[in-house]
């Protein structure tokens, strides 16, 4: 069944009377579907360039006869009562399909690989469910969405639960911070970025060295474009002439070149299920990285606990540092496991050169290499697992250093 432009008003209306989309009613109705534009993409044209994104949001314009502004566009209204206080933040009546995201996100986080208690960013958060599995699995989750009913869904939830989760409002190109994350999660929303590889770019100056980028649920293919562009199949049709949303997708190809374009190392983790899809995950380079075992066996120091994974430090810690020859910076990855805020200083050459409140989680912390010519002093506050966390670790610490990376 072939549909123009000027046929989605009825088609929207024809879904919504079958039930709308994932009702069986509607998806007899798609079978067969096509959609015929009156627009011309020139597909020889460089997919980077305004050139051939402005062709596209032409297209985009067409199907939505909607002004392009996601802050309006992309929002959902809801219940927020009814899903804070659900089993899950879909109250999703389907086990089997919410275990099909559970799937997707576990295999995302796992692949992402990040460090108990790191920071990381969950970019367009929607209803919350990938936050959630994060902080289960032990991150400190900072949630993102231009939704102000979701951002409020998932700051309820996560104090109803007492989860590691603050969720605030922001669309993606307007995104800002002063901390720094280990991973950067996009589930199911990347392709509502217009120019991902600006977006990519963005982003990797909130990224810890070595940190990732990584995806899942997104459109990697080919059926209607080289490159990229909007989505022509039904259901991306219903949504961006309803709601307005944007749904574009990519080639594997182009997605590669976004990300090397961002300075990310690409890679794509394939699964055999076609409707769990793949992982993708970008890497931003790290010159040299020094974890706590390497710290150990090369490097003189004094008053730190080693626990395999980290140093902790007891208070008042010393690091006589070999940063290698050419390298400007070393930035210490500390770790703050007490749950609230921990002071700490570091002091070169006689003085203090950083003082800084570690937030629970993981914190970045650049020094200029000059400054390790000499032992360096890391001074902080002190605090007890077995008084604080009612732990049997009685000894008296602070903060703990994961690793140290030199560019």
């Amino acid at each position: 069944m072939k549909f123009g432009p000027e046929d989605l008003p009825d088609f929207v209306i024809e879904c919504d009377r079958r039930g709308g989309p994932g009702n069986r009613a509607c998806q007899d109705y798609w079978e067969g579907f096509e959609y015929r534009s009156n627009i011309t993409v020139d597909q020889s044209l460089d997919p980077f360039s305004d050139a051939y994104v402005n062709q596209q949001l032409a297209l985009y314009h067409e199907i939505s006869r909607k002004h392009f502004d996601q802050s309006v566009n992309e929002h959902t209204t809801l219940d927020v009562d009814k899903h804070v206080g659900a089993i899950n933040p879909y109250d999703h009546g389907s086990p089997g399909v919410l275990a099909e995201h559970i799937e997707r996100l576990s295999r995302a986080i796992r692949l992402g690989n990040p460090s108990l208690g790191s920071r990381i960013l969950d970019m367009g958060c929607g209803w919350g469910l990938s936050s959630e599995i994060a902080a289960y699995c032990g991150l400190s989750v900072e949630a993102i969405d231009v939704n102000s009913d979701f951002v409020d869904l998932v700051n309820r939830r996560s104090t109803r639960l007492g989860l590691n989760i603050t969720a605030r409002q922001s669309t993606f190109d307007d995104f800002s911070s002063d901390q720094t994350y280990e991973m950067v999660l996009f589930y199911e929303c990347f392709h509502h970025a217009l120019k991902p590889w600006e977006l990519l770019s963005h982003l990797t100056k909130y990224m810890s060295d070595g940190g990732r980028i990584v995806m899942a649920g997104e459109p990697i293919n080919q059926l209607w474009w080289k490159n990229w562009g909007m989505r022509l199949d039904p259901l991306s049709i219903y949504c961006i002439h309803k709601f307005g949303w944007l749904e574009s997708g990519w080639s594997q190809e182009f997605l590669a070149e976004a990300f090397q374009r961002a300075g990310l190392e690409f890679r794509i983790h394939p699964h055999l299920e076609g409707n769990i899809g793949p992982v993708v995950v970008g890497t931003k380079p790290c010159a040299i990285r020094i974890g706590a075992a390497e710290i150990v066996r090369s490097w003189i120091y004094t008053g730190w606990y080693y626990d395999v994974d980290y140093l902790t430090s007891t208070g008042e810690s010393t690091l006589s540092i070999p940063a290698p020859d050419g390298c400007n910076t070393a930035t210490f990855g500390f770790f703050n496991f007490r749950g609230k805020p921990i002071t700490m200083s570091i002091e070169a050459n006689d003085r203090v050169v950083v003082e800084r409140v570690l937030q629970p989680g993981r914190t970045e912390v650049a020094l200029d290499a000059k400054l390790l010519k000499s032992a360096i002093t890391l001074k902080g506050e002190i605090w007890q697992p077995s008084v604080e966390l009612k732990t049997s670790d009685s000894r008296s610490l602070s903060f703990h250093l994961g690793d140290v990376a030199f560019r």
